[in-house]
């Protein structure tokens, strides 16, 4: 199973990626795809949290975070998969390919993940924005 997520995630994040604020994946440079990545990993560690309060019973709403992944990347982007990948992995409690995910994070008690509510996504790197 996550051999067939790692691959469906590189052939993602080989497709071109038109982003309303983000530069598309085939312009990005070596390093560019480096913070890329990076970011893709903030944005399953931030939507893993937010699927972790859905299994504690806490009604955060993802979808305002959803949406500002949707401007920043496309409403059919591989960061919007990616987004729904890391609430599911949190809701359900499971791991993803290691491509998304090279450290398991620790388990999240409940009990902290209501401190969590007020998160916002990470900010897109200067090196990805369209000027």
């Amino acid at each position: 199973m996550n051999g067939l997520i790692g691959a469906i995630v590189f052939a993602l994040l080989a497709a071109p990626a038109w982003a309303e604020k983000a530069r598309p994946l085939e312009a990005m440079s070596a390093q560019q795809r480096a913070e890329y990545m990076k970011l893709m990993r903030a944005y399953v560690d931030t939507f893993r949290i937010l699927g972790r309060a859905r299994a504690c019973n806490l009604n955060y709403d993802p979808a305002p975070l959803r949406r500002e992944v949707e401007l920043r990347h496309g409403e059919k982007s591989e960061a919007v998969v990616i987004a729904d990948m890391g609430f599911l992995a949190g809701a359900e409690n499971r791991p993803l390919d290691m491509v998304l995910e090279p450290v398991l994070p620790a388990p999240m008690p409940c009990d902290v993940v209501f401190y969590m509510k007020d998160m916002k996504l990470p900010e897109l790197p200067a090196a990805l924005r369209i000027d």
